[in-house]
């Protein structure tokens, strides 16, 4: 995320990063052909790539991010699972070690969170309008989720087989928008469907804190019940329930985090574009002073 828009070429980027302490990247779902190309020809690690990678137009005309795993619509499942198996290949070619899969969501009004967000941002997150649009937001949820929910376990299998063939790990994320799929205990779920395949939990630190900030869910409970089946992290801040701010630049409480993380988990700072260098020149070691930068 860090280099959207700074760097005209991304051997510049893989310069900076390496010489700011980092020693691999994960390439995402921003990153063009000619990008991807161009960080391949860097020879620079990439530890994961972010589905789906590398971006381009859906067979629409739209951007291939708008595809949805958890689509009823089976047309734009399937384009979705085949924009999927590409980056499975992608990340293959490279060795990478997992690709991070956003799983889809319920067709839940979008307002709904931004009115729930709007409230916290007032201050006034222990009303009793809060509790009642939180409620409502999660009740709207839950009584549209489950055929979006099947329709994601049908992907996940599909690409569960695709990633076993090429000895490649899936990591499902934590997700920011209430809406989204999965919640933790469709995660659990999500991650039976395959357990014997490879399929593990990503966890994002941002995504979870702002969950438990809007009392959707706490943090802990998400690291506590995948701990066994993490295969990687994101790591960024969180001021308020903005995130994506360079770790150590929010509060976010790490030591909960390097309690929980497992020395396997690959570990990949997920830094939005808007923090500057000096923010970023610290995070290496920010992280290893918390035990864990890996």
């Amino acid at each position: 995320m860090w280099a959207k828009g700074r760097f005209a070429h991304m051997a510049e980027f893989v310069c900076r990063a390496q010489a700011l302490g980092f020693t691999h990247i994960e390439a995402n779902a921003w990153i063009s052909p000619r990008m991807l190309r161009e960080l391949i020809e860097t020879r620079v690690p990439i530890s994961s790539i972010h589905s789906p990678c590398p971006a381009k137009p859906s067979s629409t005309g739209a951007p291939v991010s708008d595809l949805s795993l958890s689509s009823l619509d089976e047309d734009e499942r399937r384009e979705a699972v085949s924009v999927a198996k590409q980056t499975i290949e992608a990340a293959s070619s490279v060795a990478a070690a997992a690709v991070v899969l956003h799983m889809g969501e319920a067709p839940v009004d979008r307002s709904m969170q931004g009115e729930l967000s709007a409230l916290y941002t007032a201050g006034r997150a222990q009303t009793k309008e809060y509790s009642r649009v939180r409620d409502e937001l999660i009740g709207r949820r839950t009584s549209l989720v489950a055929p979006f929910l099947e329709a994601a376990k049908q992907s996940l299998r599909e690409l569960s087989e695709y990633g076993r063939e090429r000895g490649l790990m899936l990591g499902l994320e934590t997700r920011f928008n209430i809406r989204e799929i999965p919640d933790v205990d469709e995660m659990a779920q999500l991650l039976n469907e395959a357990p014997d395949g490879p399929v593990g939990y990503w966890h994002d630190v941002g995504h979870a804190e702002v969950q438990q900030r809007l009392g959707i869910c706490p943090h802990e409970e998400w690291l506590s019940r995948f701990k066994h089946k993490m295969i990687g992290i994101h790591l960024h801040d969180v001021r308020g329930i903005s995130d994506h701010y360079a770790p150590g630049e929010g509060d976010v409480d790490w030591a909960m985090i390097a309690a929980h993380l497992t020395p396997r988990a690959v570990r990949v700072c997920e830094i939005g574009e808007w923090n500057d260098e000096e923010r970023v020149r610290r995070v290496v070691g920010f992280l290893a002073k918390k035990g864990i930068a890996g």
